[in-house]
């Protein structure tokens, strides 16, 4: 175990307490965004002193701090023992520790909290809007504004969200202009589109042709380093 001088976990959050609440455990640790359990060992290795333990409705204490000892303690730095046994890791990521078990933890944590976040933007009767919306040949950007949604929250969920990417690919099938069976189906000239003043065309966006899109994409970025290489080769 290590200690070293570290500003307090309360330090970044010092502008969201009111100097004149009191608050309990429980709202130190929403605070945070830690669980209580974690808080309650910050309290009893000496991170959090001062509290007034007081009793609960039905039985019991519990630890409650003013707005103002809580602002005094944000601005003291705490001396910190890395104890993996006794704190979580996301706790002791949050004060300083980077090793991997650490970081992974914080890295969990953070992607959680996206990913609630994404499912209160856009929940699922929007994405159920959004899909139906598709499936009768809206275009994705129109759609995502008509359920009041971005589009790289479409996209961005796709990416994470397996089931809804499926979704999203099957219903974009609808926006095909050329069809499925078209030989130009899925090559960069439906994707791109013809402007051509005889036969003209718009650019597609169905599955197909978004297909071919992203593994042109995933090649042109697998090729860019050795490009790149072979320019500074050359210098």
């Amino acid at each position: 175990m290590s200690r070293k001088a570290q500003p307090h976990p309360l330090a970044p959050y010092a502008s969201q307490i009111d100097p004149e609440g009191i608050y309990t455990l429980r709202q130190v640790a929403a605070l945070l965004e830690l669980a209580p359990t974690s808080v309650s060992g910050m309290v009893s290795h000496g991170w959090l002193p001062g509290s007034r333990r007081r009793p609960l409705p039905r039985g019991g204490l519990q630890h409650t701090w003013t707005g103002k000892q809580l602002i005094r303690l944000a601005n003291r730095a705490i001396r910190v023992t890395y104890d993996h046994e006794k704190f979580s890791a996301s706790t002791l990521y949050r004060v300083g520790c980077r090793c991997p078990a650490c970081t992974h933890a914080h890295s969990q944590d953070s992607q959680a909290r996206r990913r609630a976040l994404a499912e209160e933007t856009f929940n699922t009767d929007q994405r159920a809007q959004l899909l139906a919306l598709v499936g009768e040949e809206t275009p994705v950007p129109e759609a995502a504004r008509r359920v009041g949604v971005t589009l790289g929250q479409v996209y961005g969920r796709a990416t994470w969200d397996a089931a809804f990417a499926e979704s999203l690919d099957e219903a974009a099938w609808a926006l095909c202009v050329l069809g499925a069976d078209d030989p130009k189906c899925s090559t960069p000239a439906g994707y791109r589109g013809c402007e051509s003043a005889t036969s003209p065309r718009p650019p597609c966006r169905g599955t197909g042709c978004r297909e071919w899109r992203r593994g042109a994409s995933q090649q042109e970025r697998g090729a860019l380093p050795a490009a790149q290489r072979e320019l500074v080769g050359q210098d």
